[in-house]
């Protein structure tokens, strides 16, 4: 039980933090333009304290997973569409609205913001950096955390050459004929897709999104060999593995050679999450997709690793969820910036109405994709 509740608060930190730095970068970018912030929420669902500052509100509420901050004018200005719509039903609003006769709704905060302290009439320049932010506060987090494993530990494990130390009785590789001192030069899939390993880790995530039988050429003795294996899936590790061992490289580190290795591996690891997400778009790794309980179960376990493989794991989810963001889909940061550039290079406003379709049908499908990741989640464990 205690074990339980130690994953489930190491799984609810864990995000809580990822989504705030990320908003943080939001808030803080927008304010040093000048934009109107409303509101800035550690924790969704009702407000358990909040706090009026010179210009937002903050706010602790109840569920804490995530949180937002809410900026004037992010989704564009609806209230231009609504003045424009009363100008052309009804004669003298604008005159009677100047003498302090127009009604506002108090709830509605958005009609009383001045329109120069909108994201949507800031510069194009301004409003990238504001809606990038985020993103940028997601690498920002994984490189701090990496850099400080890596000084913590004093040493860096550097990728595995793709030479065979040592091959599992029964396994893929035994069977498919591979032997020590073997070193896997090519691999070609069913569907042609090829891979020239680097390290052990490029074999791995062929295997990932290969699962059928592969062609699998090997240097052995001065000579290649072409070997066909196909990987078998592991219940414990939950991963497609051939079954073979390389030798693992470590090198001993200081402090600053500690931020040379983190920042190598930010950026390796997001070329593999960029590789993941390209071969998802080709239907490869679907059914390896993981939501909210995936991550979850993979949390519970890797706390029991240690807090040091933990701030590993914060680092590789805060990517996950920069990289995610970055995608051109409305509901997200990369799909906003698209739409601001898109107006810039046109030289044309996208109507309001449009936006707004665009930014609730794109929810949809993110929520859909949630759903569908987390069906995953639940037959990988449970079913």
């Amino acid at each position: 039980m205690i074990n339980v509740l130690i994953g489930l608060l190491a799984f609810v930190f864990m995000l809580s933090a990822i989504v705030v730095i990320h908003e943080l970068g939001h808030y803080l970018t927008a304010r040093m333009f000048g934009v109107h912030a409303h509101e800035f929420s550690i924790g969704m669902g009702p407000a358990l304290y909040q706090k009026q500052g010179k210009n937002t509100l903050f706010s602790i509420r109840a569920i804490p997973l995530g949180g937002y901050v809410m900026l004037a004018g992010e989704d564009g200005d609806p209230i231009d569409e609504e003045d424009d719509a009363a100008e052309s039903t009804a004669d003298g609003q604008t005159e009677s609205a100047q003498n302090g006769e127009a009604q506002i709704d108090e709830d509605d905060w958005l009609s009383r913001v001045p329109d120069d302290q909108k994201l949507c009439n800031k510069p194009a320049w301004q409003q990238i950096i504001v809606l990038g932010a985020g993103v940028f506060m997601n690498l920002v987090l994984a490189l701090a955390l990496m850099t400080t494993v890596f000084a913590i530990r004093g040493y860096v494990s550097l990728p595995a050459l793709p030479i065979v130390e040592s091959v599992y009785e029964d396994s893929a590789a035994a069977e498919g004929g591979l032997q020590p001192g073997d070193r896997i030069v090519k691999i070609v899939a069913q569907d042609g897709t090829t891979s020239y390993p680097e390290t052990l880790n490029d074999v791995s995530e062929f295997c990932v999104y290969n699962h059928g039988e592969s062609v699998f050429t090997v240097e052995r003795d001065g000579s290649e060999v072409e070997l066909k294996m196909t990987p078998r899936y592991d219940e414990e590790s939950q991963v497609y593995l051939l079954g073979f061992t390389a030798q693992s490289n470590v090198k001993k580190i200081n402090a600053l050679e500690a931020v040379k290795y983190g920042w190598e591996g930010m950026w390796s690891d997001l070329g593999m999450m960029a590789r993941s997400l390209g071969n998802l778009f080709r239907g490869k790794g679907v059914d390896q997709m993981s939501g909210p309980v995936g991550i979850y179960k993979m949390t519970d376990q890797i706390v029991s690793y240690g807090w040091l493989s933990y701030l590993s794991f914060i680092a590789l989810i805060s990517l996950n969820i920069g990289l995610f963001n970055l995608l051109p889909v409305p509901a997200l940061d990369g799909g906003r910036i698209f739409m601001v550039l898109w107006e810039k290079l046109f030289r044309r406003k996208i109507p309001q109405k449009v936006v707004t379709g665009l930014i609730l049908g794109s929810y949809v499908l993110v929520f859909g994709l949630l759903i569908f990741a987390t069906w995953n989640d639940l037959v990988r464990y449970f079913f």
